[in-house]
């Protein structure tokens, strides 16, 4: 038989390559396995529901105690409403004579206390802004010393009353205001003395005297009486 004819070394590397194009021979690169994740998948399992965290709802603030008013609770709100009407009509002497009848009074009611005194301090600053001012007329120094007389200050209110007299000395107002500071100080003699001149030049006076409780001290006195007497026609 003829031998068969070794093909020649050259031709190998040209056959593999056709059979390469021809898929023939299979491929040596094997696919790169996938790597799996160390950590848990986010994805959930099949057959399984995903577990959704139940929403923590805030916890309500507690209720503060229902506050029962007094039975004088609604008396101190009376007189807290009789100050602060003075306070806004810029009287503000009698202002703080009403507040201070509230704190006296309604001891129980500190919500009601606390509303009077910051008031009684906004009252002061007022009438310390009015002691600083400039007085020309006597009904300046009246009006001064009627806001002084209705929180107390006796002696500085006189004093604004002998001033106003200077100016006007027939002034039956300053007269009849100078009776009830001197009837309050106890001065028995001078409050009558006035009272009786702010009655001579004006007769209405004695019925305003009569129902004045700044001259309740002179009250049972005859001389008092005598002055607010009605005259017989």
């Amino acid at each position: 038989m003829p031998k068969k004819l070794k093909p020649p070394q050259g031709n190998k590397k040209k056959n593999a390559r056709s059979k390469l194009r021809s898929g023939s021979v299979k491929s040596k690169i094997t696919p790169l396995r996938k790597i799996k994740a160390t950590g848990k998948s986010s994805k959930p399992k099949p057959g399984k529901k995903p577990k959704i965290a139940a929403a923590k709802m805030p916890k309500a603030a507690p209720r503060p105690p229902v506050r029962v008013p007094s039975r004088q609770f609604a008396g101190a709100v009376a007189a807290l409403e009789v100050g602060i009407k003075l306070m806004y009509s810029e009287d503000y002497a009698k202002a703080v004579r009403a507040f201070n009848k509230v704190i006296a009074e309604y001891g129980e009611e500190p919500e009601i206390q606390a509303s009077a005194k910051a008031r009684i301090h906004a009252c002061e600053m007022k009438l310390h802004e009015r002691s600083r001012a400039v007085y020309r007329t006597a009904d300046d120094h009246y009006n001064v010393a009627v806001a002084m007389l209705n929180s107390g200050e006796l002696d500085a209110a006189i004093t604004h009353l002998q001033s106003g007299l200077k100016l006007a000395p027939k002034a039956d107002h300053i007269l009849y205001a100078m009776a009830a500071a001197n009837a309050l100080k106890g001065n028995r003699d001078q409050a009558l003395s006035f009272l009786k001149q702010a009655i001579q030049h004006r007769p209405e006076n004695r019925f305003q005297a009569l129902q004045d409780n700044d001259f309740a001290v002179l009250a049972e006195e005859q001389a008092f009486k005598d002055l607010v007497a009605t005259p017989d026609k």
